[in-house]
């Protein structure tokens, strides 16, 4: 994804209690780079949850790949990254100016393109494994050294976030009207009213932190 040097694959632990419908996957969870096979799994399980969810057919997906795996090593979610350093964002077709002056502009801060990245294509196999999705990838994201995270959201994804005690600040509607000959592909997705949202990584992880539901899943890395 980046110059940076991968950390250790953080892992979640998971309770022993039965499993209810919306409830995580159990544990030991780990997020970790997928490549090869593994992100043609990923790829898999974005296609089918968004052809699912939004009757979408995918063609696009982020050049970097993270999974969250399963103490089976199954993917029970998965979400792409592209950090602003390396070149245009697809968010950035939304906008009328680069994500960072969005960000500065909103917050009131400098914001270099060095410290932002995006998050996309983000699938799980339930609202459960999403929430945990949202923590690893806030934990993962952190130690790669960003400090904004901006993605698009439909209002399910931004429900998710909420249930993590989770706000972030929206930039701009993501507009079909911008998507050009690529919007038949994206199904019902757009009547989701989609937003380009964004939010700083550090404080987010402190949240996590001291949320109910995130005490004793995360253990050392292998």
């Amino acid at each position: 994804m980046n110059s940076r040097t991968p950390p250790s694959h953080p892992r979640l632990g998971a309770g022993r209690s039965p499993r209810a419908p919306d409830a995580a996957p159990r544990g030991p969870l780990s997020l970790r780079p997928l490549v090869g096979a593994a992100r043609e799994g990923g790829l898999d399980l974005i296609r089918r949850r968004f052809e699912r969810e939004h009757q979408a057919r995918l063609t696009h997906f982020m050049p970097g790949l993270l999974g969250l795996m399963d103490a089976d090593n199954a993917i029970v979610g998965a979400a792409g990254c592209r950090p602003a350093a390396g070149g245009a964002l697809f968010l950035e077709r939304y906008i009328d100016v680069p994500i960072e002056a969005a960000i500065a502009a909103e917050t009131g801060e400098p914001v270099a393109r060095h410290e932002v990245v995006e998050v996309g294509n983000l699938a799980a196999e339930g609202p459960g494994s999403a929430r945990l999705l949202i923590v690893a990838l806030t934990d993962w994201l952190a130690t790669q050294g960003y400090r904004w995270v901006a993605f698009t959201g439909t209002r399910g994804l931004l429900n998710s976030f909420r249930r993590l005690g989770l706000a972030p600040r929206v930039l701009a509607p993501a507009d079909p009207a911008r998507m050009g000959d690529a919007l038949p592909q994206w199904g019902r997705y757009y009547t989701q009213q989609p937003q380009v949202v964004f939010g700083e990584i550090p404080p987010a992880q402190r949240q996590l932190s001291r949320h109910p539901g995130t005490p004793g899943w995360w253990l050392d890395g292998e």
